[in-house]
């Protein structure tokens, strides 16, 4: 009878293991509707960003035909040949003289901001808000023709603005001398909002009772801004320059609508290189890759030296 019982504990065991229970298949089903509900996400991704990027690294090591499709692979080649073209570098110079334009001045302007709308008339308070908060919800394309405007030698509110303090102002689009801080203005103002408002949520998470104990021990204005403020908001700065470097060397529409790349390629960083290499005229679509994932590279380098170097000065609460 013993050895019998053993028997049949054994084959139920096994019965059990062949045939999962309710509890397991329970928990099967689970994991399994949560990678069905997933499943539209990882179709987009994989459609609209994993296919596009293989996609491009293998047009990049390939030499792409300029009429129809035919591709001879050639390795490295389309990346020896931008490193040895001056072209290429005067893309690169200028998309970090751009980046040098955009990033410092629009993160100090929105620091300013955030500070002015942390004491406002608290009724008005909103208001300000939506109002510096509109240029991010325009289009670059539309900022784009609103500065175009602006610039109009003949009928521009720019020049118009500057002849009442006496200065002749400049064609500021066909200018080599001008045309790059132009296209600067108008991606700080366009970028400007999203900057004030991430700022401004820093400056609401400070704690209270350090100004107030400043205040008690004699500190000014501006001792409260350097000694507590600054160091408090390093974190939403560290965010807000990795943020904005990526945004400037990504700057591509108010370029094509204002300038055009131009005067003679004044205005012409790598983004837009891509587009004029890879759709303009003669296409170049395997140089257009490895220009695109040059950029990815000087990207991640750049990303790279500033969470080595700002962020250990980043102060955490």
């Amino acid at each position: 009878m013993a050895v019998t019982g053993h028997v049949d504990a054994s084959e139920r065991g096994v019965s059990a293991i062949a045939s999962p229970g309710p509890s397991m298949m329970k928990r099967w089903f689970k994991g399994s509707s949560a990678y069905l509900y997933l499943a539209p996400t990882f179709i987009i991704l994989a459609i609209f960003v994993y296919f596009p990027i293989v996609s491009s690294l293998r047009l990049s090591l390939n030499r792409v035909a300029p009429f129809g499709n035919q591709e001879i692979f050639v390795g490295a080649e389309n990346y020896t040949r931008l490193l040895g073209s001056s072209e290429f570098w005067n893309t690169v110079r200028v998309s970090l003289w751009f980046m040098v334009g955009t990033v410092p001045i629009g993160i100090v302007l929105a620091v300013g901001i955030a500070l002015l709308l942390s004491y406002p008339v608290r009724r008005l308070s909103w208001l300000h808000r939506m109002l510096i908060f509109v240029p991010v919800v325009i289009s670059s394309a539309i900022a784009g023709v609103l500065f175009r405007l602006l610039y109009n030698p003949v009928v521009g509110f720019i020049n118009h603005w500057l002849s009442f303090i006496g200065i002749d102002g400049p064609n500021w689009l066909t200018d080599r001398t001008f045309a790059l801080i132009a296209v600067i203005i108008a991606v700080v103002w366009r970028q400007l909002g999203f900057n004030v408002i991430i700022a401004l949520a820093g400056l609401q998470s400070i704690d209270d009772t350090l100004y107030e104990a400043a205040k008690v021990d004699g500190a000014s204005a501006w001792q409260r801004i350097r000694y507590i403020t600054l160091p408090m908001l390093s974190p939403t700065l560290f965010f807000l320059a990795v943020i904005n470097v990526i945004i400037s060397l990504q700057a591509f529409g108010e370029i094509n609508i204002l300038t055009d790349g131009g005067p003679g390629q004044a205005t012409t960083n790598l983004v837009y290189s891509v587009f004029v290499d890879a759709f303009v005229g003669t296409s170049f679509r395997g140089l257009a890759s490895a220009q695109a994932f040059m950029l990815a590279i000087i990207i991640m380098v750049f990303s790279f030296l500033q969470f080595r170097g700002l962020g250990k000065k980043v102060h955490y609460q």
